[in-house]
């Protein structure tokens, strides 16, 4: 064989280049396939995106209709949904509920509905719409929500109307195409509040809080919705998934049974004499009366008031101390000519006289009067300097520091000394009002309502 024959059967020229296309060719290979790896997903959860997009309109329509056959404008209503792959849910039995509850100035309370409100769940990927007690949510894959219509939920001021709109059967479909929602009447309508078999459950209200819990998925989304609407300062826990709002009521400005405890529901800290009526009338007084009153446990040093027999009958039949110690601050002050017995055994004790002076009396000097207003008793004060306030701005200053909320209790004591003798409390009556903190309700309506939706 020639030697030119040799070279070319063993010769490598041209393997190179044959390998750089080949190395080439499974580049591109890996690369088309881990872009599609990882573009499939983030495709197809943008598709989900959209479709949701365009499923908020039908569903916020569904959402309207289910108002109207709950609030009975009509008896049944149809709306036809698009699924597109994704999964409906009815449920009756879900981890959502609404308590509410009436409490009075004597901590009576009544829990007036306490009941699973149930949803309606569209779930496509990992995003979600929810339809929960009237209102309308969109829930992204961080598990966030958002409000998209709001709920059949009316406050003004001083009148809170608050339909609740239950669902009372489960049902579920999933797939492409196009189903049908019906929703019917379910059980008869009742109304929760007011309640004409009770007294105690009347329009207007006077001295009594409306507390609001709700349990649900959305319960930041509730609570930004409550303030935006009612200016109240709901609290949201992030542990059991609930939102709670209280509204109060002004105090009955009449006289009420001498109880305990005293409930004080939203006293307006923000206003510098919030308090306009305290006083008791107090019948079958002895001269061994002693009575102690304490907030906000029966126990505490926080605050408390002592009302004690003096000698005589008279302008100064009875003597009253007030104390204060919480913070760093021990504070006390004492004031005589407090009371005017009109008989023998019965005394009127204004704690809002303003023509009855009172002395500081602790040996400790004042630390929480710097900012009191008005300036003229914006000072430190001293035992035995000759100072004397007004018992109405001391009462003034210490009930607006019991609790920054304005919502606490006033206990008879239960400390070793306290003691509560030397007047028939049966027969004796508080008189307490204040201006309240927003919001402020007069007037409630509250009525369930059940709708029943069906998947077809």
């Amino acid at each position: 064989m020639k030697d030119h024959e040799i070279k070319l059967i063993y010769s490598e020229e041209g393997v190179s280049e044959t390998i750089g296309y080949s190395l080439i060719l499974a580049i591109v290979l890996v690369a088309v396939g881990v872009l599609v790896v990882i573009a499939y997903p983030i495709q197809s959860n943008i598709q989900d995106t959209a479709f949701i997009e365009s499923q908020i309109q039908a569903l916020t329509m569904l959402d309207g209709r289910i108002s109207s056959v709950a609030l009975g404008s009509s008896p049944s209503q149809l709306t036809r949904i698009n699924l597109n792959g994704g999964t409906m849910y009815v449920r009756n039995y879900s981890d959502n509920y609404l308590n509410i509850t009436v409490t009075n100035q004597t901590g009576y309370s009544i829990t007036i509905f306490n009941k699973t409100l149930g949803l309606i769940e569209y779930k496509l990927g990992e995003n979600r719409l929810i339809y929960e007690n009237g209102g309308m949510f969109r829930v992204y894959p961080n598990g966030e929500s958002v409000m998209l219509s709001p709920p059949e939920f009316y406050f003004n001021g001083e009148t809170l109307t608050f339909p609740v709109i239950r669902l009372d059967n489960s049902a579920s479909v999933g797939g492409k195409g196009t189903i049908s929602v019906m929703a019917r009447s379910g059980e008869e309508k009742k109304i929760i509040y007011p309640d004409l078999s009770s007294n105690f459950l009347m329009n207007p209200i006077y001295g009594k809080q409306i507390k609001i819990r709700l349990k649900s998925d959305n319960y930041k989304a509730w609570g930004r919705y409550i303030e935006e609407r009612t200016d109240a300062v709901p609290l949201t826990n992030d542990v059991t998934k609930e939102v709670v709002v209280s509204f109060n009521s002004k105090p009955s400005e009449g006289p009420v049974e001498l109880k305990v405890p005293i409930e004080v529901f939203g006293l307006d800290t923000t206003n510098s004499t919030p308090l306009t009526q305290f006083k008791f009338n107090l019948t079958g007084v002895g001269s061994n009366l002693n009575m102690m009153l304490r907030a906000p446990e029966s126990d505490s040093e926080i605050f408390s008031i002592q009302i004690k027999k003096a000698t005589g009958v008279g302008e100064e039949g009875v003597v009253v101390y007030v104390n204060y110690n919480n913070g760093g601050a021990n504070e006390s002050w004492f004031a005589n000519k407090l009371a005017l017995i009109t008989t023998a055994d019965t005394a009127t004790v204004d704690l809002l006289n303003a023509s009855v002076n009172s002395k500081y009396n602790t040996n400790d000097l004042s630390v929480t009067w710097e900012n009191e207003t008005p300036p003229l008793y914006n000072k430190t004060y001293i035992k035995n300097d000759g100072e004397t306030v007004p018992i109405n701005v001391v009462m003034q200053h210490y009930m607006k520091l019991v609790s920054p909320t304005g919502t606490f209790s006033i206990y008879s004591g239960t400390k070793t000394s306290d003691k509560w003798d030397g007047f028939n409390a049966t027969n004796s009556t508080y008189t307490l009002s204040y201006s309240i903190m927003p919001p402020n309700i007069n007037y409630l309506h509250i009525v369930d309502h059940a709708v029943n939706v069906t998947l077809s």
